[in-house]
């Protein structure tokens, strides 16, 4: 953490250090955050227990590497792939916050993933908070992204490689891909909903929204418990590696897709981004779904945080949500089709 501090020094990057906030404040954090970890453990390993997936929806493989044996990454193989092929590689993220879940929630999205686009779709793990701040969980997903494209096991095109994530996982993406072992290997980025500003306190971002009327935000309350467990008191919130969209546009992979999610409360910085990556001016409309060269934005309307995800869900409306993805997984893997040719 000191080397990026010192690199971001001398190139004049804005420096926002976190305040160590007093301690009820810390205490309710630990708190909350730790019952929320336990209950999510519990619950899902009660599901996995009462209801066992069957084969079909299970990865082909699950791997572990020396640089992290600690963590298992779980590897979908597209339906009638041929040995001795190569394909294109899909390295998927978790989301979570930080702090919860593992690579076994995207299972669903995986089989789907692999099956529609015919990538080799390779589900990763990190380590999680609060006992793991930043950047232990950018680096392992680094570290393990780099041992996945050394595998000579795997029948990857190493030649189209993309990386994508939900929430966190979106902020996974974009940041471990500004790192050595990545950077200049990931061609394109697909990020759903992420966090790429860590310098705004939650309240302010709730604040700053344009809309009224809609949900209750998910994340008003509990994204103080996550930037607790995850940000360090010290560290520099505008890191790139902490918020990418502090970092320099060649630092990042060349082609980048983000959709938001219209009552998120993280949808407009990540908003803001994709529309400066993309050069587009403030008399523009930023809100609206656009596409300039490599970059693009699309707006899930109606949608909150966390709507590709229906654990939980009763059938109607884990249903509901499916079709509300389709049209935009549609549209994903039609920019994905074109990054992958280099149009």
């Amino acid at each position: 953490m000191a080397d990026t501090l010192m690199a971001l020094n001398e190139e004049g990057a804005p420096q926002l250090l976190k305040v160590r906030l007093p301690f009820p404040h810390r205490l309710n954090c630990f708190i909350k955050l730790w019952a929320l970890k336990i209950i999510a453990s519990v619950v899902f390993a009660i599901d996995r227990l009462l209801y066992p997936r069957p084969l079909s929806l299970c990865p082909t493989l699950v791997k572990t590497y020396s640089c992290r044996p600690a963590l298992h990454t779980r590897v979908f193989y597209p339906p009638g792939y041929k040995a001795g092929d190569v394909v294109p590689l899909y390295l998927n993220i978790h989301g979570g916050a930080f702090a919860i879940c593992d690579a076994r929630q995207d299972d669903d999205f995986c089989i789907m993933w692999a099956k529609r686009t015919g990538m080799l779709v390779v589900s990763l793990n990190y380590s999680k908070a609060p006992l793991h701040p930043f950047p232990a969980a950018v680096h392992d997903i680094a570290a393990v992204a780099g041992a996945v494209l050394a595998d000579a096991c795997l029948p990857i095109d190493k030649n189209r490689v993309v990386i994508g994530g939900f929430s966190a996982g979106g902020n996974l993406a974009l940041c471990a891909s500004q790192l050595p072992s990545l950077k200049g290997r990931v061609r394109a980025a697909l990020v759903f909903y992420p966090i790429v500003d860590w310098s705004h306190p939650p309240d302010e971002k709730l604040n700053r929204r344009p809309y009224k009327g809609g949900p209750q935000e998910s994340l008003e309350y509990s994204s103080y418990w996550f930037d607790w467990g995850y940000v360090s008191p010290g560290q520099n919130r505008c890191d790139p590696l902490l918020s990418p969209c502090y970092a320099k546009k060649e630092d990042l992979p060349p082609w980048i897709y983000v959709i938001g999610a219209e009552w998120d409360l993280l949808r407009l910085e990540s908003q803001k981004m994709i529309n400066q990556l993309a050069g587009r001016g403030e008399l523009e409309n930023q809100e609206d779904d656009f596409e300039v060269g490599t970059y693009k934005w699309t707006l899930a309307r109606g949608c909150c945080h966390g709507f590709t995800h229906h654990f939980g869900y009763k059938p109607e409306k884990k249903q509901k949500r499916e079709l509300k993805c389709q049209p935009i997984y549609e549209e994903a893997i039609k920019w994905l089709e074109k990054a992958m040719l280099g149009e």
